[in-house]
């Protein structure tokens, strides 16, 4: 039994030998791949905190075509399209500053951990509203060679509002 067993063994690993050859298990992120993601988060920032502000741009820029954002306090928002409104609807970005943490990754996968600070001005409000906070992003290399965010996610450092006596509870009240 034990010799008929030996050569599927065998024949599993030398499977999983090629198949780890040819996806590249194993194979960091390369520095030319981080300085790129370095590259593309300055020129987005630029993009998105510069006066003319432009959403379109950013998006095209920095997120790929089916990425999802996560945002605080909000559904996922997904494809370019849906993002580009969503950034519209929060308001005129008038300051934005991104600092990258770690960059990591694998092959055509990285993660990027940062910090930002910025400020918007929500339409109809007389001054903007200031945030700073953390982020982790998934960022796919597309089959064009350039790196996208795949997915966002961020919340804020800053405390949250303070509720009001009329919100909603999750769990209804005990009985007696």
């Amino acid at each position: 039994m034990k010799r008929a067993v030996l050569p599927f063994a065998a024949a599993g690993l030398a499977c999983a030998a090629l198949l780890a050859c040819h996806t590249g298990v194993g194979g960091h992120l390369s520095e030319a791949d981080k300085d790129e993601i370095r590259r593309v988060v300055d020129d987005a920032t630029r993009t998105i905190a510069s006066p003319t502000s432009d959403v379109d741009a950013y998006v095209r820029l920095y997120y790929a075509e089916d990425a999802r954002i996560l945002p605080p306090n909000g559904a996922t928002v997904t494809g370019r399209d849906a993002i580009t409104a969503f950034l519209r609807s929060t308001g005129a970005v008038q300051q934005f500053r991104a600092t990258l943490l770690a960059v990591e990754g694998r092959n055509d996968l990285a993660y990027v951990h940062g910090a930002y600070e910025m400020s918007v001005l929500p339409a109809g409000a007389a001054e903007p509203v200031g945030d700073k906070g953390k982020y982790v992003e998934i960022w796919k290399k597309q089959r064009d060679g350039s790196w996208k965010v795949a997915v966002d996610i961020w919340n804020s450092d800053l405390a949250a509002p303070a509720s009001s006596p009329a919100a909603p509870t999750l769990m209804p009240p005990a009985h007696d």
